[in-house]
């Protein structure tokens, strides 16, 4: 062999024995461990909350009509102001009705001087009828006499009392108190008992309903939740938020649920009831209802991320105090505003994986890499 030959052999021997001491080092160095994304449970408050739309309604709504006809002769209110109970709102002319309170106070006193005539006759003949002097006809026929005309004096006084009931209903009044609207007639119209046009409408705005429509299927998640914590006095709160998601600053709580479903849409009704003192929730306003139902005060929620299912059951993986994954079988009760609520399975102080747990398997060694919350 000359010597070329000899010094490649050489170099060969030298790289055949880096190459092994490099294999020897790689094989050396432990498998880099999982990296997984783990957050640590905390007990606290759990609530769940939905939402829908909402439609303010008045607590009382009064169409204003006119009792009698006539001619309109003055509007006494201000429109969109606050009116009483039994305060003069409009003005039928009255000088027919009073015309027909004198005709009707006439027939009264002609009813009852009759009256007193027939009756003194029948006294009379009842002092001598025992004589022989008149007839027991005569005698009977003047007790009917007397009789019908004390049925005439009372139908004379019916009828008065109905003429000044017209009288008086020639001004029309408040039935409630509440807010007026603008008016839907003016002075010199024509309007009678048999109109369909209100001449203004009267509503109660302190208080108001609001009615929301959801379906039924949600209805028993909020009304009739499983495990609520009824023992709270907050058990269950209801907010009226606007259009923007910002709570109107009244106190509302929820009268009454339907108690049947809308055969064409499978909705339901909710009534709340609310204060209104400042006015700001006008009758037909559209807002939201959002109602929180207090579930426990020492519960567990956990991220739907976080949860795997496998054959009907539920089950997460957490990180021991050793950096091993183990998979935890978990029963959940529900869905809350942060996430799943848990009913067994972890505690409190538990690393739950929230990402990552795709590639572990029961003991696989991990590094857990806390959450980065949310900016």
């Amino acid at each position: 062999m000359n010597i070329k030959g000899r010094v490649l052999l050489l170099a060969a021997v030298v790289l055949s024995i880096a190459g092994c001491g490099q294999e020897e080092e790689t094989a050396a160095q432990p498998p880099e461990s999982t990296k997984v994304t783990v957050t640590s449970l905390e007990a606290g408050d759990v609530s769940v909350t939905r939402s829908w739309p909402g439609r303010v309604v008045a607590l009382r709504t009064a169409q204003i009509r006119p009792q009698v006809g006539g001619i309109v002769t003055a509007r006494l209110f201000s429109q969109g102001s606050e009116v009483k109970a039994g305060q003069p709102l409009f003005q039928i002319d009255p000088a027919p009705f009073r015309a027909e309170v004198a005709m009707a106070e006439a027939t009264l006193a002609r009813a009852e001087a009759s009256h007193r005539q027939l009756q003194q006759k029948a006294n009379r003949l009842s002092q001598i009828q025992h004589s022989g002097a008149i007839s027991r006809q005569d005698f009977d026929d003047a007790l009917a006499n007397s009789a019908q005309a004390a049925a005439s004096v009372a139908e004379a006084k019916a009828s008065l009392q109905r003429k000044k009931l017209d009288l008086a209903y020639s001004t029309v009044k408040a039935p409630v108190s509440g807010r007026i609207d603008q008016e839907f007639v003016t002075e010199g119209a024509l309007v009678s008992a048999a109109d369909t046009q209100a001449m203004a409408i009267v509503q109660q705005t302190e208080k108001v309903y609001v009615d929301a429509r959801l379906p039924a299927s949600e209805l028993r998640t909020i009304i009739d939740r499983p495990g609520a914590d009824e023992t709270s006095p907050n058990a269950l709160k209801v907010s009226l938020l606007d259009e923007a998601g910002k709570a109107y600053d009244v106190q509302a709580q929820l009268l009454f649920s339907g108690v049947s479903v809308n055969n064409e849409t499978g909705d339901v009704v909710l009534r709340i009831v609310a204060d209104n003192p400042a006015r700001e929730l006008l009758p037909g306003m559209y807002i939201r209802v959002s109602i929180t139902r207090h579930l426990a005060k020492d519960g567990l929620v956990i991220p739907g991320q976080a949860i795997q299912r496998l054959n009907g059951s539920s089950y997460v993986w957490t990180v021991d105090s050793n950096g091993a994954a183990r998979k935890v079988g978990v029963e959940l009760v529900g869905e809350s505003g942060q996430g799943e609520i848990v009913k067994s399975g972890l505690q409190a102080g538990a690393r739950l994986v929230v990402e990552g747990q795709d590639k572990l398997q029961e003991g696989m060694a991990v590094t857990a890499v806390p959450l980065k919350p949310r900016a």
